[in-house]
């Protein structure tokens, strides 16, 4: 391996990568941003980084998601169909957006979660309407809470840039 592993108090392991000395717990995804080859490739031919690339997917298509080009309207938020709606040009702004106001629990690839140190979904905010419905104004499916209109976005935007 290159790495070693050390250990604290708390039991809690970390691998040390032998190349950069820095702390991970996931210390092979960590070895390939340290790869030359970066096989996964932003699908815009235009894009400097479908030459470039990443070397993981997770980072590809994050980054793919900047090539989105509209609006999304927070239908969850009060004032909808108003001057008063939330608009958003960026998916990732538009997830944050969902995760601090509407309580979503974050989500990623392949539904890792984020979690806090007890190893508990994390989430944050304290304004959740459990009588509003939202819908995807990118694709006008609708869905009856925020996180299950949080879970579909990703795919949606996608969908539109590829």
């Amino acid at each position: 391996s290159d790495g070693h592993r050390t250990g604290d108090n708390n039991n809690r392991c970390d691998t040390v990568c032998i190349l950069c000395n820095r702390h991970f717990r996931d210390l092979l995804a960590h070895q390939h941003t340290h790869l030359l080859e970066r096989p996964e490739k932003c699908p815009i031919a235009a894009c400097e980084y479908s030459k470039k690339g990443f070397s993981r997917k997770y980072n590809c298509r994050r980054h793919t998601l900047t090539h989105f080009k509209g609006t999304m309207v927070c239908y969850f938020c009060p004032g909808s169909d108003s001057a008063m709606e939330k608009s958003f040009s960026r998916a990732d702004v538009f997830k944050r957006h969902l995760f601090a106001v509407h309580n979503v629990e974050q989500t990623a690839l392949k539904g890792w979660q984020k979690k806090n140190a007890e190893g508990k979904g994390i989430h944050t905010g304290d304004f959740t309407n459990s009588n509003l419905s939202g819908k995807c104004s990118t694709c006008d499916i609708t869905f009856a809470t925020a996180q299950q209109f949080y879970e579909h976005l990703d795919d949606c935007v996608l969908s539109k840039v590829m």
